[in-house]
């Protein structure tokens, strides 16, 4: 019988031993790693992009399929694409209610304005470029001055093609063809089209069809890669090719509070999976956006402007970076600081 208690004893301890130890490795709570209990990770994310969209496939998909390889499985995604969870100027509310996790925040310009930096007529020439200034302003400045005071971290930022005005009555060639028409708008081409003398109307791109169908507007401004998602290729029949009219940045934010529950490895496997992201989906529109423009060029009339043109553009809506900045300043945003930072990035990746 003593021999039989003294075996259970050896064994006992073992088994708190084996306990111990097994605690300690999987970190502890007070500090480092969170625990890892080696549960699935299901985030939600939504949007506003149809699947058809390069944004969505060669974006989130893309960010999505990244994260998953990176972990090995452990973080699955639940993806809520063309506006199935809120309207488009809704996922910085859903993202901070939880009600998803990382949500499309491009159109919280209310609360995240100084983003639209990267949107400023001429800010850069390829998507590619503006895509590295404005994730690396993300990383650097914006992250801290505009998103976490906000309660969410951006996970990716990627900057579209320069818009071009796509019309279907009439196209633009000069200046001042611009004068007396009605633009879908977005950002801060608001500001430029009115420096035109156009009449913008901002709307998401998800009503530029309906707009244009019902003569609400009189055309849209759109990279090439937006025109077939959002079906403008059915009913536009001119558009300008070569202008800097300004653009659009795509960025997916996450829940501070969600970002920070997660294990380091996870994390870790976001931040590089954002960074592919950003350069993948950046090259892939610049490419595209060439294609497409020799493509649609069989059924809609395309205007491409002369250098000489193009720079009597350009002079025309440089006073937007000041009235931009204006607006902001007034409203407490430090949006000439981050015109600063910005150019010290795009002028350091020269």
């Amino acid at each position: 019988m003593k021999k039989l208690w003294t075996l259970f004893i050896c064994v006992l301890v073992l088994v708190v031993a084996s306990a111990c130890g097994n605690k300690e490795a999987s970190g502890s709570k007070d500090g480092g790693d969170k625990a890892d209990d080696g549960k699935v990770i299901k985030l939600k994310i939504a949007d506003s992009f149809p699947t058809s969209n390069y944004l969505s496939s060669e974006g989130a998909v893309f960010f999505m399929n990244r994260v998953k390889e990176l972990t090995n499985g452990k973080v699955e995604f639940e993806h809520y694409p063309a506006e199935q969870i809120g309207k488009a100027n809704s996922y910085l509310d859903l993202t901070l209610s939880k009600t998803i996790d990382i949500g499309y925040t491009s159109y919280a310009t209310d609360r995240l304005p100084l983003t639209e930096v990267a949107t400023l007529p001429g800010a850069y020439g390829s998507a590619e470029e503006g895509s590295k200034i404005i994730w690396q302003l993300m990383k650097d400045y914006l992250a801290k001055e505009e998103y976490l005071k906000n309660g969410v971290r951006p996970m990716f930022a990627v900057s579209l093609p320069q818009y071009q005005f796509v019309t279907t009555k009439k196209p633009v060639k000069t200046l001042d063809d611009f004068k007396g028409m009605k633009a879908r708008v977005t950002g801060t081409m608001e500001l430029g089209f009115d420096e035109l003398g156009a009449s913008p109307v901002f709307m998401p791109a998800t009503e530029g069809y309906t707009a244009m169908e019902r003569g609400t507007v009189d055309g849209v401004t759109f990279p090439f890669t937006s025109i077939a998602p959002y079906q403008i290729d059915a009913i536009a029949k001119y558009s300008t090719k070569g202008a800097n009219l300004g653009s659009f940045t795509v960025v997916y934010s996450i829940n501070e509070k969600v970002y920070q529950s997660l294990p380091d490895n996870v994390k870790d496997a976001l931040a590089q999976a954002g960074d592919e992201t950003v350069e993948h989906l950046s090259k892939y529109l610049d490419e595209k956006n060439e294609e497409l423009a020799k493509k649609f060029s069989s059924n809609i009339k395309i205007y491409e402007l002369s250098k000489e043109e193009s720079a009597k553009w350009d002079e025309a809506l440089k006073p937007v970076w000041d009235r931009w900045a204006e607006d902001l300043e007034k409203r407490g945003f430090k949006a000439k600081e981050t015109i600063q930072k910005y150019e010290e990035i795009k002028d350091s990746l020269k």
